[in-house]
């Protein structure tokens, strides 16, 4: 340890430093305005303009304090550090010095190792990748876990962005990547090609995108909402390979819905046990639902409209085991109903010129 000038209290077991603080051991190096070192238990307390960094991974903190625990025989088998008033930690694995660092940000901050990170009090974790907010976290590297938990936030950065939030959000890491992420207690999700709302909410994702997305609940019934429809059920399955929506699957009294806004009331919808959206991609590369499927008490209500496509011919409501309703980019192709089949066909009313 270096200062500008060092004072012993040899009762107290404790030596300040003062001035041009420099401190380094085989674990960090740590500079500060002042700091005090208590030989007893092997801790140093360090003040103003405080700035460590880690030997083994380089990552580090800036703060405006910090206490520093050394590992201790007998006592403490971990080194661990605490720091308040909003540092700065740049967090990253053991023995990967290459790897982009986590930036955390908290009014407290723990750390324990080179793996394990807590902190409380508006907290935000950073990457390039990688985004969240919350009133506290946990991260453990050398696990791959961690949560975000009270009024949490998840963000995925770029080309694969998306956006989870809810009370309490859990992940897992593989090689610092985030490869499953939980939304618990209100969940809110959405993409560029759809949005998620339930009482839960999981994503499975590789490289940064979202391939498959789960929801359910009782309090807050399952709801995903594409750019054209809209589907409800007890549970709802997104398939999304390469962050492209390509099926939603809706099971248990499953119901996707259309709205068009120059038509009364009731949209257009079809229903059934379980629900089956697929969608592709149209001449200009922009997503539309392809077909709809519904099996099991299968329903559809849906109107028919002549080939301005704004009139309407008449309005159809089918049932059947199966139903499936084909689409074109501009509205609805046609509706098979297959086993057991019936329904009704009202034809508009014509007004006389």
């Amino acid at each position: 340890m270096y200062a500008d000038s060092v004072a012993w209290y040899s009762e107290r077991n404790r030596v300040d430093f003062i001035g041009h603080v420099n401190f380094r051991d085989s674990a960090v190096t740590l500079a500060a305005e002042r700091a005090s070192y208590f030989l007893t238990d092997e801790r140093l307390e360090a003040y103003g303009a405080v700035r460590l960094e880690n030997r083994g991974t380089g990552g580090g903190l800036d703060g405006p304090n910090l206490t520093y625990w050394r590992t201790l025989p007998a006592t403490r088998d971990t080194a661990e550090l605490y720091a308040t008033d909003r540092p700065i930690v740049r967090h990253r694995p053991a023995g990967d010095t290459l790897a982009e660092p986590y930036t955390i940000i908290g009014q407290q901050v723990r750390l324990r190792g080179q793996g394990r990170a807590w902190a409380g009090g508006a907290v935000t974790v950073e990457r390039s990748d990688f985004a969240a907010r919350a009133d506290s976290s946990e991260l453990d590297l050398e696990e791959g876990l961690g949560a975000f938990v009270g009024r949490a936030r998840v963000q995925g950065r770029g080309s694969t962005a998306y956006v989870l939030s809810g009370r309490r959000i859990p992940f897992r890491m593989t090689e610092g990547k985030v490869t499953w992420v939980q939304a618990q207690g209100s969940g809110d999700a959405n993409s560029n090609d759809w949005r998620l709302t339930a009482d839960t909410i999981e994503f499975h994702l590789s490289g940064g995108a979202v391939e498959e997305g789960l929801a359910w609940g009782d309090s807050l019934r399952p709801n995903a909402l594409s750019a054209t429809y809209t589907m409800r059920a007890d549970s709802l399955v997104l398939s999304t390979p390469g962050q492209k929506l390509g099926e939603i699957l809706g099971f248990g009294a499953a119901r996707a819905t259309a709205g068009r806004d120059s038509v009364g009331v009731e949209p257009d919808w079809v229903g059934g046990d379980s629900v089956v959206a697929r969608f592709a991609d149209d001449e200009d590369g922009r997503r539309f639902l392809q077909t709809l499927e519904a099996q099991g008490n299968a329903r559809a209500f849906y109107r028919v409209y002549e080939d301005d496509g704004v009139s309407v011919a008449g309005i159809n409501y089918s049932r059947g085991r199966r139903i499936i309703a084909s689409f074109r980019t501009g509205g609805i192709d046609r509706v098979d109903v297959i086993g057991a089949g019936d329904g009704v066909y009202l034809e508009p009313i014509r007004r006389s010129p």
